[in-house]
């Protein structure tokens, strides 16, 4: 999700600042359109102020919301505003929040089907704007690899690969 949050991010002509912790990750970032990369291992405080930002407009989290709450709501600018696509096992304490008038919300890709909303045809539109984004050129899929044959075999290893955190983009079981 980061990659395409920064390629759009980008479209909309705001200044992005990524995180990550590894040369190829940092490198991926910065080919993705990033214009500062800061590493998440350390204190992104401290990381944020080597670059001369003090706080953020925007934050997207697509990493550990409960890890990262306390710091986010450190690092935001008054006004700005905090959206996250990763769940919370701990409750959030949203007056950490309230002396900076900041917005928090949650994006979940299935709230439109699994409610039936008014809106739901939304959701295909705006899934064929991404495929127009990427057939004319203006952001790039993620696609890394593509693994030529599902089978049990391929899809542990890929699974596997995926869950130590080390990919780099996406990768395809392709063909039966």
């Amino acid at each position: 999700m980061g990659s395409i949050g920064i390629q759009i991010a980008k479209l909309a002509e705001l200044s992005v600042i990524a995180t990550a912790s590894r040369n190829e990750t940092q490198q991926w970032c910065k080919d993705l359109g990033a214009d500062h990369v800061i590493n998440h291992r350390n204190s992104l405080k401290t990381e944020l102020d080597k670059i001369g930002v003090g706080q953020v407009d925007y934050i997207a989290n697509f990493a550990n919301t409960d890890l990262y709450w306390t710091v986010m709501a450190d690092i935001i600018a008054p006004e700005g505003a905090i959206c996250s696509i990763v769940e919370n096992s701990e409750p959030l304490d949203l007056n950490i929040l309230k002396s900076k008038s900041v917005a928090f919300a949650w994006e979940f890709m299935f709230t439109k089907s699994m409610f039936n909303t008014s809106n739901m045809g939304s959701q295909g539109a705006l899934l064929n704007e991404v495929a127009k984004l990427i057939d004319n050129k203006l952001i790039r899929t993620t696609l890394t690899e593509v693994v030529p044959k599902i089978n049990a075999k391929n899809l542990r290893d890929v699974h596997q690969r995926i869950e130590s955190g080390r990919t780099l983009g996406k990768i395809v079981l392709a063909g039966w």
